[in-house]
Formats: C-alpha cells, sequence, structure tokens
C-alpha cells in the first residue's frame, strides 16, 4: 500500500491557545464544516473565516467576539430630533 498523505484540522482557540480535546486527546477532523459542526455543544464558536474560539467566557474571549461583529447601523430619519434638542435635516 503506498503512502498516502492526510490533511485534517485540529482547534486551537485563538484568544487563550487551547486545543480541544475532550477526555484528553485531540481531535482531528476532515474539514472546517465538521470542527464546526461537532465542537458547537462544546461552546466553541468556529468562524468561516477560520476564527476558533473556545467556550471560555471571559473578558478577553468575549472581546475578540465582539471585535468580529459588524457595527451597528445609524438611523436616522428625516424630521427626527437629536440627542441635543435640534432637528436634523
Amino acid at each position: 500500500m503506498p503512502v498516502r498523505t492526510h490533511t485534517c484540522l485540529m482547534l486551537v482557540c485563538d484568544v487563550c491557545g487551547e486545543r480541544y480535546q475532550p477526555d484528553d486527546y485531540v481531535v482531528h477532523f476532515a474539514d472546517l464544516t465538521e470542527a464546526r459542526d461537532l465542537t458547537r455543544a462544546d461552546g466553541w464558536t468556529v468562524t468561516a473565516d477560520r476564527n476558533v474560539f473556545c467556550g471560555i467566557e471571559d473578558v478577553a474571549h468575549q472581546a475578540a467576539l465582539e471585535a468580529l461583529m459588524p457595527p451597528e447601523p445609524v438611523s436616522q430619519n428625516i424630521g427626527q430630533i437629536g440627542f441635543d434638542g435640534s432637528e436634523e435635516a
């Protein structure tokens, strides 16, 4: 049988460097979709851009997740009164 190269993925948190290894073994995934689907229940987040976050809920992890969010939309309608009491055009 010939030697074949097989590429797999291991998940490592981008914030703290923690490896995904339930029950003390490192899991190797076939692709990003499999990694995302199989780790979601354990609190891990894997984005389409290959960002990986473990389930730790601290300030550093929350800040990293929030940095990926788009800015909130700013909406102001014609004739709406601004915060300073002036009418916007």
